[in-house]
């Protein structure tokens, strides 16, 4: 087969499918492969689907994201998102392709408040997901390659998925009372905009490396819910305030595994991906109101998608 533009990986889950849709907007050829097509488990499926198309560029976005599942299932998780990505940049390299290698925020411990997190921060991750995905970056940068990028965001969201504005809104409508933990916090990541920015990554060609792709502004998981329920017109709706350590202890106290350490802040610089592009990429909240009417039109209901412990198959 001649080669194609780009191949993309994950390309079920929710910014896997954005990526297929835009760059096919684009005018780029592109193939989109999932579990099914090749399974990451699996050495031989990857080199052969890299073999049969033979791609310009690859953007991995397939991994496990069950962070707590994660902790619940190391070797399948590491496995997965760290061995499966270093076959995965074999497989690239021996057909001469770029590769754009999705990593996330959670590599780092959130020890580092107040300030952005550099490209060249040391990683501390906390969890057995940041350390799979740690695992997978150390694959990709061991090439040593110009076309290779590790490219880390934060608190990714997208319709038509499982999403954390999905599930406050679900809850909200429901009458459920929310509390949400407020001393975690980050910056919220459009499927749609971060697919933008990773294919701007793939046509411009930046130098090798790491690189941060976020919306702009921060704020707690607390504030995000609020910002979700009064863009969502459901501003009357409180929502109540807990530390991740009260979380925690409720989650123990119902006999339930406790949840993966998170990092306090992930904040991410993206100044040098901002200077790659020419641009900054929306604020958080404009891509949350270009998401609520996306995901309200894509209708599928959060009880869809796998839960924890359900791993095999999650993407971003």
């Amino acid at each position: 087969m001649s080669a194609i533009d780009l191949l993309v990986t994950g390309a079920k889950g929710q910014l896997g499918r954005v990526l297929v849709a835009q760059a096919r907007g684009r005018g780029r050829s592109v193939v989109g492969v999932d579990v099914d097509e090749m399974p990451l488990e699996s050495r031989e499926a990857i080199v052969r689907v890299l073999q049969q198309h033979r791609p310009r560029a690859v953007v991995h976005c397939g991994a496990i994201t069950n962070v707590d599942g994660c902790e619940a299932e190391p070797l399948l998780a590491c496995r997965v998102n760290g061995l499966a990505t270093a076959w995965i940049a074999e497989a690239a390299a021996s057909v001469g392709a770029a590769l754009a290698y999705v990593s996330t925020d959670f590599v780092f411990d959130g020890s580092g408040q107040g300030t952005p997190y550099p490209v060249d921060a040391a990683p501390r991750p906390l969890s057995v997901y940041g350390l799979s995905k740690r695992l997978g970056e150390e694959a990709v940068l061991a090439h040593g390659r110009g076309d290779f990028w590790v490219v880390r965001t934060s608190w990714v969201f997208g319709p038509g998925g499982k999403n954390f504005p999905r599930a406050m809104l679900d809850a909200a409508r429901k009458g459920t009372p929310l509390t949400v933990v407020t001393d975690q916090v980050g910056r919220p990541t459009m499927t749609h905009d971060l697919a933008e920015a990773l294919l701007d990554v793939c046509e411009l060609r930046p130098a090798g490396g790491v690189y941060h792709a976020a919306n702009e502004g921060q704020c707690s998981w607390q504030q995000f819910a609020v910002d979700i329920l009064r863009e969502a017109g459901l501003g009357h709706v409180s929502v109540g305030a807990q530390t991740a350590a009260e979380y925690a202890a409720k989650v123990a106290a119902a006999g339930r595994r406790p949840p993966a350490a998170r990092p306090a802040w992930s904040v991410l610089d993206t100044s040098k991906l901002q200077a790659v592009r020419g641009k900054a990429m929306p604020h958080y909240l404009d891509a949350l109101r270009r998401h609520l009417p996306l995901d309200a039109a894509a209708q599928l209901p959060t009880e869809s998608f796998p839960q924890q412990g359900q791993l095999r198959g999650k993407e971003y």
